[in-house]
C-alpha cells in the first residue's frame, strides 16, 4: 500500500469522516492539482487556525487515515480534547473549512496522463466485470470519454455488453504486447450505440489467444515489463479514462496491469491504480492479502509506485449473518487504502447481467445505479 516515505517524517492519523467529505476532499485536492493527503494536511492547519469553526454534521461516518507532520497526530487530539469536540468532529470541521477556502478552479492547474483504473482482484466471481463495466458507464454518462478493456480471457465483459469478441488471428491485444499487430489498436474498439453513453464509451473486445497471454509473454525478452504500456500508449490520448477489467488470477498479465497503473512521473497520488472489488467474507481477505502482497513484491523488484485507490464490496447482503456483518465491517475498518462503496445484492444487476444490457441503460435509477455515480465522481477527480 502506498504511503509518504519514511524519510518525511510523518505519523498516521486514525478518525472517522463521512464519505461525502472524503469524497469532496479528494475531488477539490484534484482541482486544484494537490494530493489528498496534503490538502488534509493543510486543511488541519487551517483548523488550528481557526477558533470558532461551525459543526459539521458526521452521521455516517467511516474509519479513515491520514498522514500528518511527525507530532501532528498528538497536536490534533490535544487541540480536539482543549476544544471538548471529538476527533470526528474536528476533522469534519477541518475539511470543511478547507473546502470552503477553496472553491473549484474555473480551469484545471495540473496536467495529468490519462487516468489509468485495474479492477483487479486474484479471486473470482467478486464482481470485478460488473463493477469495472458500471464505473466505466458512468464515467461516460457524466461526459468522460472511456475506454474499458476486457483484459479477461474468460470475456465475460464482453459478452456481457452484447459485443462479438475479435475473431481469431485478428490484432489483439495480445499481438499488440507482442509487437505483431499490422493494424492500430483503435481498429478493434467498439463502442456501445446507447445514447446514454454518448459514443464515449468504448470496449476493447476480449480475444480467445488471451487464454495463452502468460506463456508467450514469458517468452519475451525485451521490454516485457512495458509491453502492456506500449499496446495502450497509441490510443491513450483520445481518452480521459483506460479501464481494466482484471483476470481471476496473479500470474504475468495481472502483473503487466499493475505496472501500467502505476505512477508516472508527476501523476498525483490516487490518479490512477487499483480498485479492488471484495465480498463480505473470509476468502476476499485472504484474496485481498496475497494481491496485496503481489503488488508490493512488484513496487519493490520494478521501483514502481502503485496507489490503490480503495475497496467496493460487492453483493452485500447483511441478512447473511452476524458473520458478512462482522467482514463488512472489517473492509470499512481498512484506511489504507478504504471502502469507497458498498453495492448490496439486489436484483437490479441480476438482471442486467442476465439481459446482457449495461446496468445503467437497464436500470438507469436504482440503487446499484447510483452507487456507481457516486464512485465515479470520486474516482473521476
Amino acid at each position: 500500500m502506498t504511503h509518504p516515505g519514511a524519510d518525511e517524517a510523518r505519523e498516521k492519523l486514525l478518525v472517522n469522516l463521512t464519505p461525502e467529505l472524503r469524497r469532496d476532499l479528494r475531488i477539490r485536492a484534484a482541482e486544484h492539482g494537490l494530493n489528498m493527503q496534503d490538502a488534509a494536511v493543510s486543511a488541519i492547519t487551517l483548523w488550528l487556525e481557526s477558533p470558532h469553526p461551525p459543526e459539521v454534521e458526521t452521521r455516517g461516518a467511516k474509519s479513515w487515515g491520514v498522514f500528518l507532520p511527525a507530532g501532528g497526530p498528538a497536536r490534533f487530539t490535544a487541540e480536539c480534547e482543549a476544544r471538548r469536540l471529538t476527533k470526528v468532529q474536528g476533522m469534519a470541521q477541518a475539511i470543511a473549512l478547507w473546502l470552503e477556502a477553496h472553491p473549484s478552479p474555473t480551469e484545471r492547474r495540473v496536467a495529468q496522463p490519462v487516468k489509468r483504473i485495474l479492477v483487479g482482484n486474484q479471486k473470482g466471481g467478486v464482481g470485478k466485470t460488473f463493477v469495472a463495466s458500471g464505473l466505466a458507464q458512468a464515467m461516460a454518462e457524466m461526459g468522460l470519454n472511456v475506454l474499458l478493456v476486457d483484459y479477461d480471457p474468460q470475456g465475460h465483459l464482453t459478452s456481457r455488453l452484447q459485443i462479438p469478441g475479435l475473431p481469431e488471428g485478428s490484432d489483439s491485444l495480445l499481438k499488440h504486447m507482442l509487437g505483431e499487430a499490422d493494424r492500430h489498436l483503435a481498429r478493434s474498439l467498439v463502442a456501445l450505440p446507447h445514447e446514454r453513453f454518448g459514443g464515449r464509451l468504448h470496449v476493447l473486445p476480449a480475444s480467445k489467444d488471451a487464454f495463452l497471454m502468460d506463456a508467450k509473454l514469458a517468452l519475451l525478452q525485451v521490454g516485457r515489463d512495458t509491453c502492456l504500456a506500449r499496446a495502450l500508449a497509441p490510443v491513450e490520448d483520445g481518452y480521459d479514462v483506460i479501464i481494466l477489467d482484471g483476470p481471476p488470477n496473479l500470474g504475468l498479465a495481472i502483473d503487466l496491469a499493475i505496472n501500467y497503473v502505476q505512477r508516472r512521473p508527476g501523476e498525483l497520488i490516487d490518479h490512477s491504480g487499483i480498485l479492488v472489488p471484495v465480498w463480505s467474507d473470509r476468502s476476499s481477505f485472504d484474496a485481498y492479502e496475497m494481491l496485496n502482497e503481489q503488488i508490493d513484491t512488484h513496487c519493490r523488484m520494478t521501483g514502481a509506485v502503485v496507489d490503490q485507490l480503495g475497496f467496493v464490496v460487492n453483493a452485500y447482503d447483511p441478512r447473511k449473518g452476524v458473520g458478512t456483518r462482522s467482514f463488512y465491517e472489517g473492509w470499512n475498518e481498512l484506511t489504507t487504502p478504504g471502502t469507497l462503496g458498498t453495492i448490496r445484492d439486489l436484483v437490479e444487476g441480476r438482471e442486467a447481467s442476465d439481459y446482457q444490457v449495461p446496468l445503467l441503460v437497464h436500470a438507469p435509477e436504482s440503487e446499484q445505479a447510483q452507487v456507481m455515480r457516486s464512485l465515479a465522481k470520486e474516482l473521476a477527480a
